[in-house]
């Protein structure tokens, strides 16, 4: 199941980069959709979450233009919270949870031998 979200969002996250004004809205998709692919997906969904970062702050020109327009309102003294700070506190809290969700299921794992170590031998 979480490679499926891994795979999603990677999806998800390589044709965000083909939409020119919804593409970095969608991103937000595939964050959430990276922040499920804990476990056997860790590497499809951290992969999404890279490439959604790599479109919003380097390819995204309507991230640009909206982030100049916050700078000229800063100038008037008007501010408004930024689109790229919103789509970047989207990607950071997937992040964030994927790499806690990971980290949880890597702890009740258990090693072969301490799974050899709690069976009972005893009745052999």
């Amino acid at each position: 199941m979480q490679k499926s979200f891994g795979i999603s969002a990677l999806v998800i996250a390589i044709v965000c980069i083909f939409i020119p004004i919804v593409g970095p809205w969608l991103t937000i998709l595939a964050a959430a959709l990276a922040a499920f692919a804990c476990g056997p997906g860790f590497s499809l969904g951290l992969a999404a979450i890279i490439i959604n970062l790599f479109n919003i702050f380097v390819i995204s020109p309507s991230v640009w233009i909206t982030i100049a327009a916050n700078e000229a309102a800063k100038a008037q003294g008007r501010s408004f919270a930024s689109i790229g700070t919103i789509l970047f506190a989207a990607q950071a809290i997937a992040a964030i949870l994927l790499i806690a969700g990971s980290s949880r299921k890597r702890k009740n794992r258990l090693r072969p031998d301490e799974a050899l170590r709690r069976r009972n031998f005893k009745n052999f």
